[in-house]
């Protein structure tokens, strides 16, 4: 199974992973796994970074490169992308977003990683 993880799974993962539950970290954990992570998560991080939200043991360009497993494929934002996130049926959240990070799993068949009480 093919899992896309939600940025803050992603950077907890890379950062903090024992507070993130065992079933999560299972999946990260696991290199036989193909994990998913979309694009727009590497500029949220970078985002965070620049306000001063996400402080990091080093560069951030070198932090990217170093927190991301071999096992992750960075997928693209596209057209298709786009479209899907806003045709998402009662999403609970008004993140625009998390809106792009579960398309991008609907759109690659990635079962998404998100935060609970995210979809």
């Amino acid at each position: 199974m093919d899992y896309l993880l939600d940025t803050n799974i992603w950077l907890r993962g890379a950062l903090y992973i024992q507070t993130l539950p065992r079933e999560v970290r299972e999946i990260l954990e696991n290199p036989g796994l193909s994990l998913g992570l979309s694009i727009y998560s590497l500029w949220e991080a970078a985002k965070k970074h620049q306000k001063g939200k996400l402080p990091l043991p080093m560069d951030l360009s070198a932090w990217i490169k170093e927190s991301l497993p071999q096992n992750v494929l960075l997928l693209p934002l596209t057209p298709e992308i786009i479209v899907e996130s806003t045709r998402l049926p009662d999403f609970p959240v008004n993140d625009p977003g998390d809106e792009l990070i579960v398309a991008t799993a609907r759109i690659h068949y990635f079962t998404p990683v998100l935060e609970k009480g995210k979809r």
